[in-house]
C-alpha cells in the first residue's frame, strides 16, 4: 500500500466514522475503487483505534468527569451514566461475538455495502420528522422509493427492505414508547434502544452514529446529548472490535502493510475524526442533519451502478 492510499483511507475512516454515512461501507467501497486488498486486519484496527482517540480528544472533559464521579471525587456520582453506556454496549457485543463470521463475510461484498449505504440515507432522512407533529408527505418518501428501485436493479432489494424494516422498527418503537418530555441525557430505555441500533450498525454500510443518534432523537433525547452518548458508546464498541480482531492479526500483516502507511493512515484518521465530530454536532444544532441523506443516496447509487 502506498502512503497516499493510506492517507485516503485514513481520511475516509475518520470522517465517515462520525458522519452518519457509515465508515465500514465507505472503507469497503474505497478499497474496491482503489483496487486494494489489504493483508489482514492490522490496518483496519489501526484506523479504528485512531478514531477512538478522536473521541477521547473531543470529550476528554466528559470522560474525566465520569471517572471522577465513579470514584466519588466529583460533584455527584456518574455511575448511572456509565452503566447506561455499558447497557448500550451489550447488544453489539452479543451480536458481534455470536455472528462474527457472518458479519465479516458481508465486508467482502461491495454490492451489499453499497446497498446498505442507501438504507442509511433513508434512515437519516427520517430525522426530518423527529419534531412534534411532523409527518412525511408522499414527496418526502420519493427518494427512498428511488433508492429501493436502485436496489432492485442491483438485485439486492431483499436485504435493502429487510434492514430498512429493522431500522424502521427500532425508530417506531423508540417513538411509540417515549415520554412527551425531552431528556437532558439518555434514559435507561433510551440507552437500550441506542444499543440495539448500534448492533445493527455492525453491517457494512449502516452508519453507527446515524442509527444511534436517531434512535436517541426518536426517544426524545436532546440532540447534543444523544450525539455525546453515541460517540462515547463508540469507545467500548471500537475496543471490543479491536480485541475480537487480535486473534486474526499477526506481525506479518503489519510488516506487509508497512510502517509508514500504518502511521499515515492512523494520523489522518485521528485528525479527520476530531473535525467530523465537531462538524456533526454543529449540523445537529442547525437541524440540518438530514442533508447527509442525499450524500448517502448519491454515493450508494453511483457505486452500485458502476460495479
Amino acid at each position: 500500500m502506498a502512503w497516499w492510499e493510506a492517507l485516503v483511507l485514513g481520511v475516509v475512516q475518520g470522517l465517515t466514522e462520525f458522519f452518519p454515512v457509515s465508515s465500514s461501507g465507505h472503507l469497503v467501497m474505497t478499497e474496491d475503487l482503489l483496487g486494494l486488498t489489504l493483508p489482514g486486519v492490522a490496518f483496519d484496527v489501526a484506523l479504528h483505534v485512531a478514531t477512538l482517540i478522536s473521541v477521547v480528544i473531543v470529550y476528554w472533559k466528559t470522560l474525566v468527569r465520569l471517572v471522577l464521579g465513579c470514584l466519588g471525587l466529583g460533584e455527584g456520582t456518574t455511575w448511572p451514566y456509565v452503566l447506561k453506556l455499558g447497557l448500550a454496549s451489550v447488544p453489539a457485543a452479543v451480536v458481534g461475538v455470536l455472528f462474527k463470521d457472518w458479519f465479516e463475510a458481508r465486508f467482502d461484498d461491495p454490492l451489499f455495502a453499497g446497498t446498505m449505504v442507501l438504507v442509511t440515507g433513508s434512515v437519516v432522512w427520517s430525522s426530518r420528522w423527529v419534531g412534534e407533529g411532523a409527518r412525511p408527505t408522499v414527496l418526502d418518501l420519493a427518494p427512498t422509493a428511488i433508492a429501493a428501485a436502485v436496489s432492485v436493479v442491483a438485485g439486492t432489494v431483499v436485504p435493502f427492505l429487510a434492514v430498512l424494516g429493522m431500522q424502521a422498527a427500532i425508530m417506531t418503537l423508540s417513538r411509540a414508547t417515549a415520554t412527551a418530555d425531552w431528556h437532558a441525557e439518555p434514559t435507561w430505555s433510551g440507552a437500550g434502544f441506542m444499543g440495539i441500533a448500534q448492533a445493527l450498525a455492525i453491517l457494512p454500510g449502516i452508519s453507527r452514529s446515524g442509527s444511534t443518534v436517531l434512535a436517541g432523537l426518536w426517544r426524545r433525547i436532546d440532540p447534543e446529548a444523544a450525539a455525546e452518548f453515541s460517540f462515547l458508546m463508540s469507545i467500548p464498541a471500537i475496543l471490543g472490535a479491536a480485541v475480537l480482531s487480535l486473534p486474526d492479526m499477526t506481525s506479518a500483516e503489519a510488516a506487509a502493510t508497512g510502517g509508514v502507511p500504518l502511521a499515515v493512515g492512523a494520523l489522518s484518521a485521528g485528525i479527520a475524526g476530531v473535525f467530523a465530530i465537531r462538524f456533526f454536532v454543529r449540523m445537529l444544532r442547525r437541524r440540518s442533519f438530514h442533508a447527509f441523506a442525499f450524500y448517502c443516496w448519491i454515493v450508494g447509487a453511483a457505486f452500485i451502478l458502476t460495479l
